[in-house]
């Protein structure tokens, strides 16, 4: 269907009334609210009235220079003034529109309490909608539709042409040419009854989906458990992908799956994203799985991240602490700096120092049980001296075996005392005496302690076979324009939380410093599941995740977050999203924040009673007002093959 706001018809405006749908006349309206006087017929002969429907008010005969737009609040008691009861009493003596007469005796009246959203009117031939109303004084009298089929369709994916105009430049800013695609998703409801609205004779209108307004953009997605939130981010999944596809552009999507469920099919779900997207999609978890890569990171490799990890997994156990455990904990592995350095020589000193660290705890790694990577060797430069010294026939400079390793570290024990004498206590730094320590098992005072053996529980933690960081290398997947799925829902819930905004913060720098070049930053979609646990109200702003959801649209990172509870997210961020879609709420507290936001407040009652799966209220940067929407079920081969709407 073409966007409405371009429409060649001589009268685009006339369209969107059918007679067939009359349900009444308007009583009574002012800037922002109406009064429609219905009757029981009426409203059955148009497949009724129900909570939240839009409606229409045109004149009588049909050729109206302009047509209000309402939706319907509630009912309305009887007015107390007297001449608006004399006005309503002599509309209930019209016959209605399409044809046939009515008495009072007849049928039974009643009074819709609706909202005024705007006004539809032409422009240069073109169709236009105001958000509000020049003037009412007029308005009584008109009669009134409930729109279905064409018209509703053209009413819920209107898009006026200066957004058209706007997001056809932001397009070609993004890369986006020709004509801005549009995906259906969904059909319009307005009530969890369906047997007239949606019932059989009744035109459903296609809702539509506007890709750009998803790309560099905030969108929130709320709703109780099983409702279908996670339905509805496969779709926006799928519709930024076929994006991606029609327009030879490569958008990189990320997905924190908290619950496994975008990356494993399931009977509740019928279908994952790897399953419609086999060739584009790369899985990762935390533990060896067959179709998924490791996130985890190789410690032989990524030194500080290997380090880090292990770290926060000993703190988090329950094993006894020593001071040579504490030291190993607080270690840091950072290369020295030669902008840091007073000289040359003082470099080449620390480095040779660091050197010696990072052997002995790649050592103590291998002692422990680590995996080690194929052909790798532990590598590290000490002067002739010491060479001598410790071992005259190996070199450490050519590298070593894990047990050459191990027995230099022994001897470098057993002369030690030499050693200091020889060349002075600073050769052997603090942490490298510690992790020597933890390679003998054995302390300062030659005492027993379980040394290296504290490792051996997290091996599976150490990817042996990874050659680079698991950052660069998802970054590298989504700037090729992948899915790339975390399976978050297996693992150390710790280290899972510290590598996802590890991995959040290296898709942010890296972005942002591609921005900061001048250059055009990759286009990337990170969708959070469970959001209240990442940018929730108390996190501060300096934050990973509010920092990406407050400035990542310059980097073109667009955030899609879902909750269950809207009150959850930090209200600095929710006032910034361009998009929010709602589903069931099952407290007044939640609807309450809810409704600060658009038209959100019209939809409280319904958005609590009604707990259908996939009934959701849908605002976009696009739709100028919310619009109640039935949400299309995620269908693998449907997905495999869509239809998309120019």
């Amino acid at each position: 269907m073409s966007n409405p706001a371009q429409s060649s018809s001589p009268d685009p405006l006339a369209q969107l009334v059918q007679k067939n749908q009359f349900v009444g006349w308007l009583g009574a309206a002012d800037y922002t609210r109406a009064l429609v006087l219905t009757s029981d017929a009426w409203k059955a002969r148009a497949h009724g009235v129900p909570h939240n429907c839009f409606l229409l008010a045109a004149a009588e005969g049909g050729a109206a220079a302009e047509i209000l737009l309402l939706r319907v609040t509630g009912s309305a008691e009887a007015p107390a003034d007297a001449e608006l009861l004399a006005k309503l009493d002599k509309l209930k003596s019209r016959p209605p529109i399409g044809g046939g007469e009515v008495t009072i005796e007849e049928y039974q009246f009643g009074l819709l309490q609706c909202r005024v959203l705007g006004t539809f009117y032409l422009q240069d031939g073109k169709l236009r909608l105001g958000s509000d109303v020049e003037n009412f004084t007029q308005a009584a009298g008109l009669a009134v539709f409930r729109p279905e089929g064409a018209a509703l369709e053209a009413i819920v994916n209107y898009v006026s042409p200066a957004r058209v105009a706007a997001a056809a430049e932001e397009a070609r800013r993004l890369g986006l040419q020709g004509e801005l695609p549009r995906f259906p998703i969904g059909t319009v409801r307005y009530a969890s009854t369906e047997r007239l609205h949606r019932g059989e004779g009744a035109a459903r209108a296609v809702f539509h989906l506007n890709a750009v307004d998803f790309l560099a953009r905030r969108t929130a997605v709320f709703g109780m458990t099983r409702t279908g939130k996670s339905n509805t981010v496969k779709k926006l999944v799928s519709v930024v992908k076929r994006t991606s596809d029609d327009f030879k552009l490569k958008i990189g999507q990320i997905i924190y799956d908290l619950n496994g469920e975008y990356a494993n099919a399931n009977q509740q779900d019928q279908g994952s994203i790897a399953e419609v997207f086999p060739a584009a999609t790369v899985r990762y978890r935390m533990v060896p799985t067959p179709g998924f890569a490791l996130i985890l990171n190789n410690f032989f490799r990524q030194i500080s991240e290997g380090h880090s990890t292990l770290a926060g997994l000993l703190q988090a156990s329950k094993l006894p602490r020593s001071a040579d455990l504490e030291a190993f904990l607080s270690m840091d592995f950072t290369p020295p700096n030669k902008e840091e350095c007073s000289s040359d020589y003082e470099f080449q000193r620390q480095t040779a120092m660091y050197q010696l660290k990072l052997a002995a705890y790649q050592a103590v790694l291998a002692r422990a049980g680590y995996e080690l990577p194929p052909d790798f060797k532990i590598t590290f430069e000490v002067n002739p001296g010491i060479r001598n010294k410790v071992n005259p026939s190996v070199d450490p400079a050519n590298g070593l075996t894990a047990p050459q390793a191990f027995e230099w570290f022994y001897l470098v024990r057993q002369i030690q005392d030499e050693l200091i004498t020889t060349t002075g206590a600073s050769w052997i730094e603090p942490d490298t005496n510690v992790l020597i320590n933890l390679l003998l098992q054995k302390n300062d005072q030659g005492g027993y302690f379980p040394g290296f053996r504290l490792l051996q529980p997290f091996k599976d933690y150490h990817a042996p076979n990874r050659s680079t960081d698991v950052c660069d290398e998802i970054y590298n997947h989504l700037v090729n324009g992948k899915i790339v799925i975390l399976d978050l829902s297996v693992g150390d819930p710790v280290q899972r939380e510290r590598l996802g905004k590890r991995i959040a913060r290296h898709i942010f720098h890296s972005s942002m410093a591609t921005f900061n070049r001048g250059l055009h930053a990759p286009h990337i979609v990170v969708y959070v599941e469970e959001a209240h646990n990442l940018i929730g109200r108390t996190e501060a702003l300096t934050e990973i995740w509010p920092t990406i959801a407050k400035e990542g649209a310059k980097a073109r990172i667009a955030m899609v977050y879902a909750t269950q509870e809207v009150s959850s997210i930090h209200p600095n961020i929710l006032a910034n999203t361009e998009n929010i879609l709602v589903s069931h709420l099952n407290n007044q507290h939640e609807i309450g924040e809810l409704a600060r936001y658009y038209d959100f407040g019209d939809f409280a009652e319904s958005l609590i009673r009604a707990q259908d799966i996939g009934f959701a209220r849908v605002k976009t940067l696009s739709n100028p007002f919310v619009i109640p929407v039935q949400i299309d079920k995620f269908d693998p081969e449907k997905e495999k093959n869509p239809v998309a709407v120019g």
